[in-house]
């Protein structure tokens, strides 16, 4: 790797997180993505039962928090120059705390704390696999 490669990359991951970050704000501002809105689509795609739709919305959206602030504590802590896991997890979990209260003043969406723990412990989880899967290679 060359001097210009190795001071190219952290920039390049610092560019990802901000991205992350301004996607993350600016999927809370619609009331395209509130609950009901995307219950809706689904149930009118599927034609599932209004339950069904229901059952299948929650299982959307949780995944969804799971996958996105899994891989948003994995690019803090890449981005921390120390690695710290603990920076990452607690850096993660007060993006997603910011982000529900930032929804309390969205019409239409709800800000939950079960969605700060799940975001958390998410994050945690893919920054602990991501540290095993790197110190086994």
């Amino acid at each position: 790797m060359t001097k210009t490669s190795k001071t190219i990359k952290p920039w390049l991951w610092r560019i990802v997180l901000v991205v992350s970050l301004g996607v993350i704000f600016w999927l809370a501002v619609f009331q395209t993505f509130t609950g009901e809105h995307t219950k809706d689509i689904i149930q009118h795609i599927s034609g599932m039962t209004e339950n069904h739709a229901y059952a299948m919305n929650v299982i959307v959206r949780k995944s969804a928090h799971i996958l996105i602030y899994g891989l948003l504590g994995v690019l803090l802590y890449i981005v921390i120059r120390h690695h710290s896991i603990t920076y990452a997890w607690l850096g993660a979990t007060l993006i997603a705390a910011l982000d529900e209260w930032h929804q309390s003043f969205v019409p239409d969406r709800t800000p939950l704390a079960q969605d700060v723990i799940l975001d958390s412990l998410s994050a945690f989880l893919f920054v602990l696999l991501f540290v095993y899967i790197k110190r086994r290679r």
